[in-house]
C-alpha cells in the first residue's frame, strides 16, 4: 500500500500484540469486575444483619416484657432479682408455677373468602389449599376489587365484628397478614385480601 506521506520512525515500528494503532493511546483500563458483585454482597449482608435486629429487638422486647417481675409478685414476697421464692425461703420443694394460661379456641369452621390482590395468576386458589390445610373451611376463591387493592397495601384479614376477632387473627398467622375490622365485611365470613 503506497503513502503519499514520506516515510519516517514510526511507519517501522512493529504493530502492539494487542492490536492497538497509535502511540498516543493509553492502555486499556483494568477491568474492576469484582467491585460490583462485592458492593451487592455488602449490601445484602447489611440488609440481612439489619433485618435479624428488627427481628431480634421483636423477641427480645416480650422476652424483656416476660422476663421482669410484675408488681405482684413482688407484693408476695417474691425477690426482686428473679430467683425463685422457694429458693429465697430456703426450702427444697420445687417452685410451684401458675399454669399457663390455654390460648382462646379458635373456630376454624368459620368460612373464609379469599381474594388475590396481586398480579400474581393462581395466588387465591393456592393460598386456599393452604388456609384449608390449616384447617379452615374455604367457601369461595376470586379476585379483590379495585377498592380493596387500593385499601390494603399489605395482605390483610377483613372481619366484621369483634366476635371473630380471635379468628380473623389466627388467620392472619396462616396468610402471613394482619386482622383488620371492617364492618362492611360480609357477617360471619372472615376475608382474606392477599397483597
Amino acid at each position: 500500500m503506497t503513502s503519499p506521506y514520506p516515510r519516517d520512525d514510526f511507519d517501522a515500528v512493529d504493530p502492539p500484540r494487542d492490536g492497538r494503532r497509535g502511540a498516543h493511546r493509553a492502555a486499556p483500563p483494568r477491568s474492576h469486575g469484582f467491585v460490583a458483585p462485592l458492593v451487592v454482597a455488602a449490601v445484602v449482608a447489611v440488609a440481612g444483619v439489619a433485618g435479624y435486629a428488627a427481628l431480634d429487638l421483636g423477641g427480645a422486647a416480650v422476652a424483656a416484657s416476660s422476663a421482669a417481675p410484675s408488681a405482684d409478685a413482688q407484693a408476695a414476697g417474691a425477690p426482686a432479682d428473679g430467683a425463685p421464692a422457694d429458693a429465697a425461703a430456703g426450702s427444697g420443694d420445687a417452685p410451684s408455677e401458675p399454669a399457663p394460661a390455654p390460648a382462646a379456641e379458635v373456630d376454624r369452621s368459620t368460612p373464609v373468602v379469599v381474594l388475590n390482590g396481586t398480579g400474581t395468576k393462581g395466588l387465591a386458589a393456592t393460598t386456599a389449599a393452604t388456609v384449608e390445610a390449616a384447617g379452615w373451611t374455604v367457601s369461595s376463591t376470586g379476585n379483590a376489587s379495585s377498592a380493596q387493592r387500593s385499601a390494603h397495601t399489605s395482605t390483610v384479614v377483613l372481619y366484621p365484628s369483634a366476635d371473630l376477632e380471635a379468628g380473623a387473627t389466627a388467620l392472619a398467622g396462616t396468610v402471613a397478614g394482619e386482622a383488620v375490622l371492617d364492618a362492611s365485611a360480609t357477617a360471619g365470613t372472615l376475608t382474606a385480601v392477599l397483597r
